[in-house]
């Protein structure tokens, strides 16, 4: 059981109460709240895989392993079909929730971005959730809890997951991938509590590229006339759908691999079917941790211009970036980077909400420049 939740970091509370049900019996139903980056979905896939094990979650025969892939027929995985999920969807699980496990322990429901199930979807779900057959468990998965229907989220046991402290994540990248201390201290307050973000700068050159040329944009646009601003946003824009694409390309792998053991032509198809969601599922995940660490990014570099222009260097996140950091953050200039932060965090709560990407993130870039005129 220990060795499935080894990659959740300082996530005690969250690991603590799973185990405990794998070993002591398991409720019906379990929502998975908190901020993006810190696990949740990784948890989600190692609860369905102890409670699909009839071994209780041994994490190495073959239920675990295909549940961990998400390739598992009695562990089913559901995700919004565009911004929502639907009722469509929800009849799916309604019809079938009855029907025994294939081979399984149990029978599996893993609901990511619960959140966005429109209200008749959220009613049609309710019915199931308020008697569920004995042998079925859903486990919910959210980073904004608050929008889900309170009577759903009351029949759920609470499974809470907090930003992960900069300590335990640079502890974790000496580790796992044989950081310096320095390297691992700077991508860990970098990050923002975010395990996710933190282990792609370990590990990407890519991602370390990445954040250089946003941390440049940050720094350019105040200073940007109309036309290099709008040229700012479509590269974004377009680092931010690359980013998914490149998260997608191992997937066409796995379902070969996931293919090779398919007994029938039935299985084949199940299996195709499953790809072909999970490639819709990764990449809408992947373009929302993109998004997260283009506002992330932004609102950090100018918190800690704000942070400069105090003299306070020790609170600077990019540590990196200190000589830059004076040159443009001389004393007086903390409130309008405030400002800007202020404008990065309304871009990011909207995009929560699934407001269109370029209407949010360009009417950020504008309060910014408004903000440091």
């Amino acid at each position: 059981m220990e060795g499935l939740f080894e990659d959740i970091v300082g996530q005690e509370l969250a690991v603590s109460i799973l185990a405990r049900a794998l070993a002591q019996g398991a409720s019906h139903a379990y929502l998975f709240t908190g901020p993006a980056g810190v696990g949740k979905s990784e948890a989600a896939l190692a609860f369905a895989a102890g409670l699909a094990c009839r071994e209780g979650g041994c994490g190495t025969c073959t239920t675990c392993r295909r549940a961990l892939e998400g390739l598992h027929p009695d562990v089913e995985m559901v995700a919004p079909d565009g911004s929502s999920i639907l009722i469509d969807q929800i009849r799916e699980i309604n019809s079938h929730v009855a029907y025994r496990p294939f081979e399984a322990r149990a029978k599996v429901y893993v609901l990511f971005e619960a959140e966005t199930m429109n209200q008749q979807a959220a009613n049609a779900f309710l019915r199931t959730l308020e008697e569920p057959p004995p042998h079925v468990h859903f486990i919910l998965v959210s980073n904004a809890a608050e929008r889900m229907l309170p009577t759903i989220a009351s029949r759920c046991q609470h499974v809470p997951f907090t930003r992960t402290p900069a300590p335990l994540i640079a502890g974790h990248l000496e580790r796992r991938y044989g950081l310096t201390k320095d390297d691992a201290r700077l991508y860990s307050r970098v990050a923002q509590g975010s395990l996710a973000y933190a282990r792609e700068l370990a590990t990407s050159a890519e991602a370390r590229e990445r954040r250089g040329r946003l941390i440049e944009s940050a720094s350019t646009l105040p200073e940007a006339g109309l036309l290099a601003t709008e040229r700012m946003l479509d590269e974004t824009l377009l680092a931010v759908e690359k980013r998914a694409d490149h998260q997608v390309e191992g997937l066409d792998a796995k379902r070969d691999k996931a293919l090779d053991w398919a007994g029938d032509a039935r299985t084949r198809s199940w299996i195709n079917k499953m790809h072909d969601q999970r490639v819709r599922r990764e990449r809408r995940r992947a373009v929302g941790m993109g998004l997260e660490e283009v506002t992330g990014t932004f609102a950090g570099w100018y918190r800690d211009m704000a942070a400069s222009s105090v003299g306070a260097e020790d609170a600077v996140l990019n540590q990196d970036y200190l000589p830059q950091l004076h040159l443009e953050a001389p004393p007086g200039r903390t409130l309008p980077c405030l400002q800007a932060v202020m404008a990065v965090r309304k871009a990011q709560e909207r995009l929560r909400y699934n407001v269109d990407t370029r209407c949010a993130v360009g009417d950020m870039f504008r309060a910014i420049k408004e903000a440091l005129i």
